[in-house]
């Protein structure tokens, strides 16, 4: 197998990234380089276009993606991917925020990377056959998108199995019955006493029966 280290896509196009911030006060370290293994690989310098096919593997220091066929927009010096398409046995395994494992698998997964007026879009659209699966359960789609800046999930024509039976765990408490201090109702309507004069109750009965 052909191994192709890769800093910023390619070392021969792009340098060091430069550090992320969230505040221009705290920087953050660099980015640790991502490392992509295939049998094969084509560059395009002009349309600046990678191309990497047979038992591609790349190696995020977020993910970790495998498949036959990547394609990838290369960056410029000190820029960012920002359209990746991969294809064929696509399998995507990560660990979010709170060191939970995530897999996915699907026939096609797009990434997609672009800042818009300050704001940051990362997202990964997974078609044909897309699954997620995490300890809660497993979800499948068509499509699945995967908002890696908002770390949120949208399925179409979603089907969800849950590892844990909600309706047990709904169930299965130990609230106490609720207590009121209402009397025993002994009868279908309230009966009102009033002082109302005879016949007053007659048109009020009619006033609420007629529309």
């Amino acid at each position: 197998m052909k191994k192709i280290y890769l800093i910023a896509c390619l070392a021969v196009l792009a340098g060091s990234l430069p550090a992320q911030t969230n505040d221009a006060d705290t920087p953050k370290p660099p980015r640790p380089p991502t490392l992509i293994n295939s049998d094969s690989a084509d560059f395009d310098l002009t349309a600046r276009r990678a191309v990497y096919r047979g038992n591609v593997r790349v190696d995020d220091p977020q993910m970790t993606l495998t498949c036959e066929l990547l394609t990838a927009d290369l960056p410029h010096t000190g820029g960012l991917m920002k359209h990746i398409v991969a294809e064929t046995n696509v399998v995507i395994d990560s660990v979010d925020e709170k060191g939970q494992t995530n897999h996915a698998t699907s026939d096609k997964a797009i990434y997609d990377y672009n800042v818009q007026d300050g704001v940051t879009n990362e997202t990964v659209t997974l078609t044909g056959n897309a699954k997620m699966e995490n300890s809660q359960g497993t979800l499948t789609g068509e499509p699945i998108v995967w908002d890696r800046a908002k770390n949120r999930l949208t399925a179409t024509n979603q089907k969800m199995v849950f590892n844990q039976n909600i309706a047990s765990s709904l169930t299965n408490t130990n609230a106490p019955a609720a207590k009121t201090n209402l009397p025993p109702k002994t009868s279908d309507w309230p009966i009102t006493k009033t002082n109302t004069p005879p016949g007053t109750i007659q048109n009020i009965d009619k006033m609420i029966i007629q529309p």
